[in-house]
């Protein structure tokens, strides 16, 4: 399997970045209805397809298990982070909040910020550091690889239900199955490909034993 991010800063960083456009992601999807056709706000709030598809890609990417662990954590906590203080923020200008300032906010809120963004961020960590097994070429490894893809595919089932029931969450509908086909696209191409090409080598070496 490929890898695309390492052990190093330049790599670390590549992933801040990504976590940032992540955020500003939900950030932009936030300000649309979620009770419409589309239901855009709804994919930035209660739809996991995306996000499991990226941290899954980011954790089987990685060279190794420690880079797979900072790198989903580093991933969600700022996405989080982000979101969480956006939203603090949106309902600070409508008036929701007892706050008289942005200070006042901030100071009154940022301990549930952190704690908001640490504990998705530690959990999705420990799922990595277990996910990463799906690098190795057994078959506990393929196993691990293809869950993500099972729960990718259960969502959009779910979703695309809700679309024909209420006629609403067609965005994550669609972008899940998107998702779901781009995995399998991901497993076809990284891990069952390389797993035949150690099957065929396997037959070849038997093979010549046999001469």
């Amino acid at each position: 399997m490929k890898v695309l991010f390492k052990d190093n800063l330049k790599s670390y960083l590549l992933i801040f970045l990504l976590s940032v456009i992540a955020g500003l992601s939900v950030i932009f999807f936030c300000e649309f209805p979620s009770n419409d056709l589309w239901a855009f706000s709804y994919w930035s709030s209660e739809t996991f397809g995306f996000w499991m598809f990226s941290t899954s890609l980011i954790v089987l990417l990685s060279e190794k298990r420690k880079t797979a662990i900072i790198n989903s954590i580093v991933y969600i906590f700022i996405m989080f982070l982000m979101t969480t203080i956006y939203k603090s923020f949106r309902l600070y200008f409508k008036g929701y909040t007892p706050f008289n300032s942005l200070i006042d906010l901030a100071i009154n809120s940022i301990s549930g910020w952190f704690l908001y963004s640490i504990i998705p961020s530690i959990i999705c960590g420990i799922l990595g550091a277990i996910l990463w097994n799906g690098r190795k070429n057994n078959i506990w490894g393929k196993i691990l690889s293809i869950l993500p893809s099972l729960f990718i595919l259960g969502e959009t089932i779910l979703l695309f239900y809700n679309v024909f029931l209420s006629h609403t969450k067609l965005f994550s509908a669609i972008t899940d199955l998107i998702w779901f086909i781009l995995y399998f696209v991901f497993l076809k191409n990284e891990v069952f490909k390389n797993a035949n090409k150690t099957d065929n080598n396997l037959y070849c070496k038997f093979n010549y034993m046999k001469k």
